[in-house]
């Protein structure tokens, strides 16, 4: 059985911290959290999906220049 987050140390959440802090961009942020959980198998709730959208739009997604198509 894989392990839960909440039972790393704080050791080991606050080095996670510190690699996040040190990507270099949101792609790799995001791919260091892909490879530390097991995403593909989590499934949110509702409230849970609710969160991180509403977090995405609000506050990550205004920092991320948008891909424009080919003109």
């Amino acid at each position: 059985m894989p392990r839960k987050f909440n039972s790393y140390t704080n050791f080991e959440k606050e080095e996670l911290i510190e690699r996040l802090n040190a990507t270099p961009n949101i792609e790799e942020f995001l791919k260091l959290l892909i490879t530390e959980f097991d995403m593909k198998n989590t499934i949110p709730g509702s409230i849970t999906k609710n969160i991180l959208s509403s977090n995405m739009v609000k506050l990550v997604l205004p920092m991320i220049n948008p891909v424009k198509p080919n003109e």
